[in-house]
């Protein structure tokens, strides 16, 4: 998306990451950034709407500090299982949990408390009734690690980390979190076909700048983002389970708005804090 823009723009962008506590460190110097248009952030959900939730001290909030100005990638999950698991759809998943001993739960993992897929996770048995011991790790490697010998039993982590698992068959997939089936794995079901009725979310990541940015600078920006965001090349550039998300500022500032209210009551009820 950089290079893209850079080409459209005739001026370098340079891209700083600043991992850390969940993308709080990376969003807290956008929010803080002068509102010139020399600083964006491509920021991911969870940074926005999980994370500020879990501060004890909030350097930031998601909702005044920050301005959304448009989408670019949603990142689609897939629950997959161990091969070991005698398992073979959501149901037969529902089963074989609630069947387990209390003192010996499914387990699942994600690469730490409040990502997107642990809330996932969490909903997902919440709704369905079922118990499952949520075993988190620094990075998703090594949760995959893990579930592939068989120590951990499920995981709905992207699909750019287990999808090409899951083709080679040594993950055993039960449902696809997206509105149509996968190409790349067809008879796996969509999560409306596995749970009809059962809506959970992908994570998805967007354009930002600092509040107060000019009107005329967002439109500007929103543009030429969406028109990168189109563009055949965009796509083809992705990553496994990952999609273009084209929104403009209005759009991406209610999704902002809505997963920001939805996630927080999820972490309240879980009682989520950073450590």
């Amino acid at each position: 998306m950089a290079d893209d823009l850079s080409r459209r723009w005739g001026q370098r962008i340079v891209v700083d990451n600043q991992p850390g506590a969940g993308g709080a460190l990376g969003a807290a110097q956008i929010a803080r950034a002068s509102p010139d248009g020399t600083t964006l952030g491509f920021l991911a959900i969870a940074a926005l709407a999980v994370v500020p939730h879990m501060m004890r001290q909030k350097t930031y909030d998601p909702l005044a500090d920050i301005l959304p100005i448009g989408g670019a990638s949603v990142s689609r999950s897939v629950l997959v299982g161990s091969p070991s698991l005698p398992v073979r759809s959501m149901a037969d998943l529902v089963a074989y949990a609630r069947a387990r001993p209390a003192g010996d739960p499914l387990t699942y993992y994600s690469a730490g408390s409040g990502t997107i897929p642990h809330l996932g996770m969490e909903q997902l048995r919440r709704e369905l009734g079922f118990a499952a011991q949520h075993v988190p790790y620094r990075t998703s490697g090594a949760g995959l690690a893990d579930l592939l010998a068989g120590r951990i039993h499920a995981t709905m982590d992207a699909a750019s980390v287990t999808l090409p698992q899951v083709e080679r068959g040594a993950l055993r997939a039960l449902f696809w979190n997206g509105p149509r089936r996968n190409p790349a794995i067809p008879d796996v079901p969509t999560l409306s076909e596995a749970v009809p009725g059962l809506s959970l979310m992908n994570a998805w990541q967007g354009l930002y700048g600092p509040r107060g940015l000019p009107a005329e600078m967002v439109r500007r920006i929103a543009h030429d983002l969406a028109e990168v965001v189109g563009s055949p090349g965009y796509a083809e550039r992705m990553p496994g389970g990952a999609e273009p998300l084209q929104t403009g500022p209005e759009e991406t500032a209610t999704m902002l708005r809505d997963d920001h209210a939805r996630l927080g009551r999820l972490v309240a009820e879980i009682g989520l804090e950073q450590d």
